[in-house]
Parts: structure tokens; C-alpha cells; sequence
């Protein structure tokens, strides 16, 4: 089930828009909407860096849209990687929403 986001202030609802006007975050959250990632699988797919793709994942993750783990992979060598995964939400804007922001 999706969680409706809330907002607290106008900056939260700003953040939220400004993270989701991202072309490559978009993108980030239709691949994660498929099925949990690694930041390595999620890099290659979009095609940029790996420094790039991580400011990507710490950003939805701050704002509460992606969630991560760590896993350990075994093999010759294990190893710990981080696992990202996306929050089920719901955004709500409306007129009333904004009003009530900008007077709060």
C-alpha cells in the first residue's frame, strides 16, 4: 500500500518537486518500481558515474522516496553492498495543499 507524502512546509513540498522534476531520478524510481537494485545495476542502466548515481540515491533516500540495506555477497570473496529499494508513495498536490503551506 502507498503512503500519501506529507508535508510539514512549503520547503518539504519544494523538495519533493525539485527531486522529482530530475530526468535521471525519474528514471531511478521507474527502474526501482520494477525491482530492488544495487547502485552498481542502477548506474549502468542510466549510464553515468558511480559519484553521480550515488548523489542521485542519497537525495530520494533523504526525502524518504528510496530505502536501502546492506547485503553481504558471498562467493570467492565476500563482500557488503548496499541495496536500494522504493518506498510505495503517493503525492497529492492540490491548490489547498499549496494555500495552506505558504499560510503555515
Amino acid at each position: 500500500m502507498s503512503e500519501e507524502l506529507q508535508f510539514r512546509n512549503a520547503k518539504e513540498l519544494m523538495e519533493v518537486l525539485s527531486m522529482l522534476a530530475n530526468e535521471n531520478r525519474l528514471k531511478i524510481i521507474s527502474l526501482l518500481a520494477e525491482k530492488p537494485m544495487y547502485i552498481s545495476e542502477i548506474k549502468r542502466k542510466l549510464g553515468v558515474s558511480y559519484a553521480l548515481t550515488h548523489l542521485y540515491m542519497s537525495s530520494l533516500e533523504k526525502i524518504g522516496l528510496v530505502e536501502s540495506r546492506y547485503e553481504t555477497v558471498t562467493g570467492e570473496k565476500s563482500y557488503v553492498k548496499k541495496y536500494y529499494q522504493l518506498k510505495p508513495f503517493k503525492l497529492t498536490v492540490t491548490p489547498q495543499l499549496i494555500k495552506d503551506l505558504m499560510e503555515g
